[in-house]
């Protein structure tokens, strides 16, 4: 009779159990106060855009595979008619060992490399391929979008995707149709084998096609705004004290010809334009942590189909000292000019000085899977 009752709630255990997924929570605090002089005024702001909080639950499935919902949202520009808060990431992702399955809102990919600014969006005009559906309001239409995205990897150090986006149209906005495709080649390094004297970290390309819609034009990819980003990470320095790289993004747009003047930010988009960016970066470690980094870039855009000589200027220096735990204390000036169309529709130049804090956490609780480029997944080649 004992081993009867034992048996039944052993089973009923095993019935009501329940497997608790694997929780990450990340936030990152950003605040600065900008000091802004440019051709007709000069204001001084404070400024806490790109403040956000993230919080991923992970859950193994019953395969090889695991999944894992993300949920984030950031605080915007003050001016991006987006509301007081925004939600950037909010997504699923399925996975195995060499296959990556992503659905929902998240960074496009329009953007290859990350730089060492400030914020995001810092030089964004240079190293975005920028959305053509967006009236230029706000930042976040040109790095966001709803994705629908495959990704598979060889090797763990090449990615081939294949992804497709719904970008926000900002004349119909209930549109949520995929407005855009494109193909991604990325030969990665990853970031735990950063110091093992690999000079090139990354380089990647990456194709978009955006469906547009061009008057005279049936044909849906000759109507297309069409884009190829080429990008590259070098360390030019692996030294895991003194360590020093090379940060590079070049955009072609291959916009519409028969825009020749600016009149507004959709045809700044579809125009015909060459973008160059650059960063070099200096990063002291002191006792296998991040002491200080000093980092100076800048970027150049022709845009070479207009009736009038425009282009676009940029560069960005700044400085961050670790003060403690995830917490740091910055400094960044950047200078823009702006000549031709351009300057109808981003004034002649600014000068932008900021004085920054930033704080940054991430904590996995019920650890439960690797990291998919961490020194065990590189050595034995599967995720936990």
């Amino acid at each position: 009779m004992k081993k009867l009752i034992y048996l039944t709630l052993f089973i009923t255990g095993l019935v009501n159990a329940q497997i608790t997924p694997e929780f990450e929570i990340g936030a990152k605090g950003v605040f600065s106060g900008n000091l802004n002089f440019n051709s007709e005024e000069s204001n001084a702001v404070t400024d806490f855009s790109d403040t956000q909080l993230l919080m991923g639950l992970s859950q193994k499935l019953y395969n090889n595979w695991r999944a894992q919902f993300v949920l984030g949202l950031q605080f915007p520009d003050a001016n991006s008619n987006l509301g007081e808060v925004f939600y950037n990431n909010i997504f699923m992702k399925l996975e195995d060992q060499t296959n990556v399955i992503k659905v929902g809102r998240t960074l496009a990919q329009t953007n290859l490399n990350e730089f060492p600014t400030l914020r995001d969006d810092d030089a964004q005009q240079f190293v975005y391929a920028l959305n053509p559906f967006s009236d230029g309001v706000n930042t976040e239409r040109d790095q966001y979008a709803n994705v629908l995205d495959y990704t598979h990897i060889f090797k763990q150090r090449f990615f081939v995707s294949i992804h497709g986006e719904n970008f926000y149209d900002s004349l119909e906005p209930d549109d949520f149709r995929l407005n855009s495709m494109g193909l991604s080649l990325v030969y990665r390094v990853p970031e735990s084998q950063r110091w093992n004297r690999n000079i090139v970290q990354q380089i990647g390309l990456s194709y978009n096609n955006y469906f547009t819609d061009r008057p005279g034009y049936s044909n849906d990819f000759d109507s297309s705004v069409k884009n190829l980003l080429f990008s590259t990470i070098l360390n030019l320095k692996p030294d895991p004290i003194d360590f020093v790289d090379f940060k590079f993004q070049a955009i072609q747009n291959f916009g519409w010809d028969e825009i020749t003047e600016l009149n507004d930010y959709f045809d700044y988009t579809r125009t015909q334009s060459t973008s160059l960016f650059g960063t070099f970066r200096f990063l002291k470690q002191k006792l296998e942590r991040p002491h200080y980094q000093i980092s100076i870039g800048g970027g150049y855009k022709s845009l070479g189909n207009l009736s009038t000589d425009s282009d676009q200027l940029i560069f960005i220096t700044n400085g961050f000292y670790r003060m403690g735990q995830n917490f740091d204390i910055g400094f960044q000036y950047r200078y823009t000019e702006n000549a031709g169309f351009t300057q109808n529709l981003f004034g002649k130049n600014e000068h932008r000085f900021q004085l920054a804090l930033v704080y940054s956490f991430s904590q996995i609780f019920n650890k439960q899977f690797g990291d998919r480029e961490d020194l065990l997944n590189l050595e034995h080649n599967y995720i936990k």
